[in-house]
């Protein structure tokens, strides 16, 4: 934010005009204060990864918790889950709302007939797996709900967990997407019809390779961190393009606690004022300290 500087004079400035120039100041300042406010992301929301995390020091009023509640693996048609099983503490009354992980385990042994990539020749996910994947989820979101405070190890917090959102992780390959939207599509029909879903994105799905179809999301998360290889192409690309699903998806960005070179370019390009919600990911247990300081990095700006 823009300090405003004091003003200095060797001339007596009469009571009237003092606050004349008083009510201007403020009116600047406030309008200054407003336009900033209907800039900065409307939610905020940090990721709470899989290791143990206490996050009482939140604002609940304020901040979201994307929590990872378990990795779905899938081999061909096969699908198994693996829970969370680290301690998540947060204040009472929080927005929390579960995440699920894919792993598609892509083996070159398998039976005689199973679909196998044309590329690889190994064996992608397949239709009925989609089904069962949806199922899991499903299964899985209900346990929550009955299970103490939203997990079983969700230890005195008061967790205010409601069934209104569901986040998907998968970064499918190219041979992988059929089945993935037709998970989500089956995933709509296994949830109550007011629960959104979220999907993590890969930029590229958001700058050139646009493959998600409209209605298949409710959200699609960018992030914008652990970019690899490409990242001075899509850092680039950002600059010149908004971020797009090509499909009507609402846009989010996430980015990390932890990646300030990348997070400068990106707050460069304004990127975290483009959108209506913020994720904030900490590759190390979260602390009251880095939560204020990235949030100061990205709203500040």
């Amino acid at each position: 934010m823009r300090r405003i500087g004091s003003l200095t004079s060797n001339k007596f400035v009469y009571p009237a005009a003092a606050v004349f120039l008083s009510l201007v100041f403020l009116f600047s300042f406030t309008a200054q204060a407003h336009r900033l406010a209907l800039s900065a992301p409307a939610e905020l929301t940090i990721w709470a990864w899989e290791r143990d995390e206490d996050l009482s020091f939140i604002d609940s009023a304020k901040v979201s918790v994307a929590y990872f509640a378990g990795t779905i693996y899938v081999k061909g048609s096969s699908v198994r889950f693996r829970p969370r099983t680290q301690k998540l503490i947060v204040p009472k009354g929080t927005h929390s709302f579960p995440v699920f992980r894919i792993e598609s385990i892509r083996s070159s042994i398998h039976p005689p007939g199973t679909k196998t990539s044309s590329l690889t020749g190994c064996e992608i996910p397949t239709m009925q797996a989609a089904d069962y994947v949806a199922k899991t989820i499903a299964i899985q979101m209900d346990k929550l709900k009955l299970s103490n405070s939203g997990l079983n190890s969700l230890s005195g917090s008061g967790s205010n967990f409601a069934r209104t959102a569901v986040q998907i992780d998968f970064d499918a390959l190219e041979d992988e997407r059929t089945f993935y939207k037709q998970m989500l599509r089956n995933l709509k029909h296994e949830i109550p019809c007011d629960t959104r879903i979220s999907i993590t994105s890969l930029a590229s799905w958001l700058l050139a390779d646009k493959w998600l179809e409209r209605g298949c999301a409710d959200e699609a998360v960018a992030m914008l961190f652990s970019i690899g290889p490409g990242k001075r192409e899509v850092l680039s690309l950002l600059k010149k393009q908004s971020l797009n699903s090509g499909a009507g998806i609402p846009i989010a960005v996430g980015i990390s606690a932890y990646e300030p070179a990348t997070n400068q370019a990106l707050f460069q390009s304004n990127i975290q004022n483009k959108t209506g919600n913020l994720y904030l990911f900490s590759s190390r247990p979260w602390t009251q300290s880095r939560l204020r300081s990235i949030t100061s990095e990205a709203l500040a700006q």
